[in-house]
């Protein structure tokens, strides 16, 4: 069945928007993986926000899909800061096709990733240090070492994917060299590289064991890194490895829903 939802556009950002039914203070943004096609509505971890009467807007990060611009790794970054900022100001989300228009201003906005939408989730606090509950669902979070464990994808299969799949038409602007850099650590926005950001947050990050496409241990170093790091704060931080998880809608949503839980809202 599908979700009630609507493309907006929100501060020259597209994405769909999921309203919970009701007057809600708070707002999930959650990032999707790549190489990827744009949300259409029927997003499964959708379900799981909307049960808990919390709206949800999934963007196409800038230069993807519907979205304007060009899709680079800083680009991506600033689709959430961008979203974050109106949504806490207040904003208007607008539908040219359906005519319609919005004024979204919430008190509470969560934001998550899954796969390489959890590369940019907890490097976001570096840049905005109010954006304080994130939720990573299997996320790519040492792109350096990705591959290295026998059956992962690799970066060179993301990169021929984007380049000779078609995704080049989806991912506008993509430089090959520019994502090389990104991939390779080199740029100062990997996650392991920016742990000391996230002293004062609420992070959630969950895993399955059975994910061949981002190995669960790169979860468990990730955490072991914050707690390492900040052990008085280990109640800040939780993670979930499911046994029998891998790297789809279904191990997605259970996270979502355990997230949400755990931040009690």
């Amino acid at each position: 069945m599908k979700n009630n939802s609507i493309l907006l556009k929100v501060s020259g950002i597209s994405g769909i928007y999921y309203p919970c039914g009701i007057k809600t203070n708070t707002i999930m943004i959650y990032g999707i993986g790549a190489p990827n096609v744009p949300d259409n509505g029927n997003l499964p971890e959708a379900r799981v926000v909307l049960k808990k009467r919390i709206d949800l807007f999934v963007p196409d990060y800038i230069g993807f899909g519907r979205s304007e611009g060009r899709f680079t790794p800083k680009n991506c970054i600033k689709t959430f800061l961008i979203l974050f900022s109106g949504f806490k100001l207040g904003v208007l989300g607008v539908s040219n096709y359906a005519n319609f228009k919005k004024e979204m201003k919430y008190q509470n906005i969560i934001i998550a990733g899954r796969s390489l939408g959890g590369a940019y989730v907890p490097i976001l606090p570096k840049f905005n240090n109010k954006i304080n509950k994130i939720g990573i669902v299997f996320g790519a979070l040492d792109q350096s070492e990705q591959g290295k464990i026998k059956g992962e994808e690799t970066n060179d299969q993301f990169l021929k994917s984007i380049l000779l799949d078609g995704y080049k038409y989806l991912y506008k602007g993509f430089r090959e060299s520019l994502w090389i850099k990104h991939l390779n650590d080199s740029d100062g926005l990997s996650p392991m590289d920016n742990v000391s950001y996230l002293k004062n947050c609420s992070v959630f990050i969950a895993h399955g064991k059975k994910d061949e496409c981002i190995h669960y241990s790169k979860s468990v170093s990730f955490y072991k890194a914050l707690t390492q790091r900040y052990p008085g704060r280990r109640a800040n931080y939780k993670l979930i490895i499911y046994k029998n998880g891998v790297h789809d809608s279904n191990t997605a949503s259970k996270a979502i829903k355990a997230f949400l839980d755990w931040i009690e809202i």
